[in-house]
């Protein structure tokens, strides 16, 4: 009896050995290597983690009422004439919602650009030439053959009454009509913005009048993003305030209906009823890239993001714009503007996105970086930066929406990630000759993905023991 429990205590104490040196195999350590606060998933890296292994939290942000507006938007948008979709110009790409061609499903859809004030001229002018070439609906999310065949349907119905346009390439389901920068302080293209509509919702009036009926007023859905300007656009278009606005995210919390008129005509030929939506965000943001950007120009609620990660990475982001060549046309008055607000030049002395935030906070914030990852986020959005286009108009249909931006903060990633992964490997090289000195057998080591590769899973210790 007593032989037998020591023969049990001997395998227990040999499997806990085997165990602890596949654990220090695989255990990273600590290098004084170059680790950024914020996460790799924000910059775009394959991994959402750290190099130390920890996860950090995504920006993600779906709050109740936002839930509860989509679930009524996709219901009450069946009624509505004419779609009109607001984006923010400064993110192009980022404030365009997956779920739209799903929304309009064959309906006359205008997009809007506001924010044009804060973005270059030439930055507007590559975006327009962008837009024609690829269609503004290009990139929209997937639909599934109940959909396309639902807008081929309405199209089909559309054409009865109203010429059939020459469709650009990518559009064939959301058939953008047409695509418009409107700056909604100064009102500019407000007028435009409405013969739009008209002319859209221009096949309505038409049936309408070949069935002996009246006219009666157009029913247009205005939809976006958060914070992207719907409802200081329906006050410019009304000429009065009276959708409530202001300069966050989620006000508008439910759906309304306003009553516009375009003229002072008594007939309902001129008139259009606006739908009034809350902003509108994916329940999970899968492009974790767009998701900062969109926090940079507040389209999220502050609480689902560090502010300090945010504003290092738009440092970080504009920096790689300038890299690229492409200062005029995204941001050509940053670096006079970090030098006058910050004291300090953003290309000089290679410094990464957290190196100006502290630069910042040692300057302006008596080394305070929430004060000063603050006061960068709104100098950002209030213009005081100069005017910043955060997102390249794409040049092919490859750019998947935008040119791609590199980051140098990724590209030490991956080094580091090689680094991380020839040092694991030669731990569990360290931990073999050590075991076979010891008279232990481990299992072979396994190089990079081979076990999944060959659809099967390593388990630490199984089967040495099978029997006893």
């Amino acid at each position: 009896m007593k032989s037998d429990f020591s023969l049990v205590w001997l395998c227990l104490m040999m499997r806990s050995s085997i165990r602890a040196f596949a654990f220090l195999a695989r255990s990273p350590q600590k290098t004084n290597s170059f680790r950024p606060f914020f996460s790799t998933s924000l910059l775009g890296a394959g991994s959402e983690e750290t190099l130390s292994g920890y996860k950090r939290p995504t920006v993600q942000w779906y709050p109740g009422h936002i839930a509860k507006a989509e679930r009524q938007l996709s219901e009450t948008l069946k009624a509505v004439d004419v779609i009109v979709e607001v984006r923010d110009a400064r993110a192009c790409k980022a404030s365009s919602h997956t779920k739209v061609a799903e929304w309009c499903a064959g309906r006359p859809r205008i997009v809007v650009l506001t924010h044009v004030d804060q973005i270059p001229k030439l930055s507007i002018v590559s975006w327009k030439r962008s837009y024609e070439d690829f269609g503004a609906g290009r990139w929209d999310g997937e639909v599934n053959a109940q959909v396309v065949n639902q807008a081929i349907q309405n199209q089909i119905e559309r054409t009865k009454y109203k010429p059939a346009r020459k469709k650009k390439s990518g559009d064939a389901v959301t058939n953008v009509e047409d695509v418009l920068f409107v700056d909604a302080k100064l009102g500019q293209g407000i007028h435009a913005l409405n013969r739009a509509i008209f002319k859209a919702g221009a096949h309505v009036q038409e049936r309408r009048a070949r069935r002996g009926l009246k006219e009666r007023a157009l029913r247009v859905g205005i939809i976006g993003y958060p914070n992207v300007g719907k409802s200081a656009l329906i006050n410019r278009i009304l000429g009065r305030k009276r959708a409530r606005t202001a300069n966050t995210p989620g006000v508008t919390r439910s759906l309304q209906w306003i009553k516009v008129k375009a003229d002072s005509s008594k007939t309902s030929k001129r008139e259009f009823e606006l739908l009034d939506s809350p902003g509108v965000i994916p329940a999970k943001m899968i492009d974790q890239s767009d998701a900062v950007l969109l926090a940079a120009c507040n389209c999220i609620g502050d609480a689902a993001y560090d502010n300090q990660a945010v504003a290092a990475y738009l440092f970080e982001w504009i920096k790689a714009l300038h890299a690229m060549g492409k200062r005029d046309v995204a941001a050509p008055q940053w670096v006079d503007k970090c030098i006058e607000r910050y004291g300090f030049h953003p290309l000089k002395d290679d410094l990464t996105g957290e190196d100006m935030l502290y630069k910042v906070a040692d300057k302006s914030c008596h080394g305070n970086p929430e004060d000063a990852s603050r006061k960068v986020l709104q100098d950002f959005r209030r213009g005081r930066l100069g005017p910043i286009c955060l997102q390249l108009a794409p040049l092919s249909e490859e750019d998947l929406g935008q040119q791609k931006v590199v980051l140098a903060t990724e590209i030490q990633h991956d080094d580091s990630q090689q680094n991380l992964q020839e040092e694991r490997l030669a731990r569990a090289a360290e931990a073999m000759k050590s075991a076979e000195e010891q008279g232990l057998e481990l299992p072979p080591i396994v190089h990079g993905n081979a076990a999944e590769d060959q659809g099967s899973t390593v388990e630490v210790g199984k089967g040495l023991f099978d029997g006893w």
